[in-house]
């Protein structure tokens, strides 16, 4: 059995922040047990901000992970205390976790921006998708053919939410070379403004952002896809799963796809439901 709650001492200090956030993936041997860990850890009086089902990986090698989540501590002292309570659950087959300092938009602009979701609609049902042959790719930024075929056959009625892990590239790296500027800005800013714009507009919300505060907190039993340092989550939520295709037809969108692929190192992404 491994304890869930990590080490508090293996925390960075280099920010003066009071709540704890802790972004958790794990892998449990049966759905079953992802219920009795809820009903477990709410007996505990840990606050659980958000609980994921895992569908599958539409950026990625592998389906994996069973479910993710999003936890608050108080500060840490609460998390010591929880620590020290050794919190063990013995099917838990793999686990990952991240310290995450939130970094959400204002609600304001969000609430803003979907006054607008009229004109994002019309966008959505009258402009052609751009997705009119799948072909196979190499790139580890985007979905492959498979995965992109498994999202416009999703059948489900549920609402969607994409789990994004990403890390930018230190210098963008831009068919223009004359163009000079960091990864992040290229990512964050150039397209992820417009990102965020669309998902607005097309229906979807914002669940979370943040970014990794140091290294995972908890590795084990971890894959490939997930393993190691990563810069920031973005948990965005859309009406439907294969609503996330829709994104090209909104306007700017295709034209920020350079600053995506100048800007992005690599990226994992995960299809769940609540």
């Amino acid at each position: 059995m491994i304890n869930f709650i990590p080490n508090p001492s293996n925390f960075l200090n280099t920010e003066n922040t009071n709540k704890i956030i802790l972004f958790y993936f794990f892998k449990f041997s049966k759905f079953s047990d992802s219920s009795e860990f809820i009903i477990s850890i709410s007996k505990k009086k840990i606050n659980c901000l958000h609980w994921f089902n895992c569908q599958y990986t539409n950026i990625g090698k592998e389906d994996f992970w069973t479910n993710a989540s999003i936890i608050e501590f108080e500060n840490k002292e609460t998390l010591l205390k929880a620590f020290n309570n050794k919190l063990e659950f013995s099917n838990i087959k793999a686990l990952q976790v991240f310290n995450v300092l939130p970094n959400n938009p204002s609600r304001l602009l969000i609430d803003f921006l979907k006054l607008f979701r009229p004109a994002g609609y019309l966008f959505k049902l009258f402009k052609n998708s751009l997705i009119e042959e799948l072909i196979e790719n190499n790139s580890e930024i985007i979905p492959s053919k498979k995965q992109t075929k498994r999202l416009l056959n999703e059948t489900s009625n549920k609402k969607a939410y994409m789990i994004n892990l990403l890390e930018a590239r230190e210098t963008a790296k831009y068919s223009d070379q004359s163009i000079v500027i960091s990864g992040r800005e290229a990512y964050y800013k150039k397209y992820g403004n417009i990102a965020l714009r669309s998902v607005l507009l097309m229906g979807g919300d914002v669940t979370y952002v943040g970014r990794f505060n140091g290294e995972p907190l908890i590795e084990f039993n971890v894959p490939n896809d997930t393993k190691g340092n990563w810069q920031a989550l973005g948990i965005m939520e859309y009406p439907l799963a294969r609503n996330m295709l829709d994104l090209e037809k909104m306007p700017g969108y295709k034209e920020a796809l350079k600053h995506r692929d100048a800007g992005l190192k690599k990226t994992f992404n995960i299809y769940s439901t609540k």
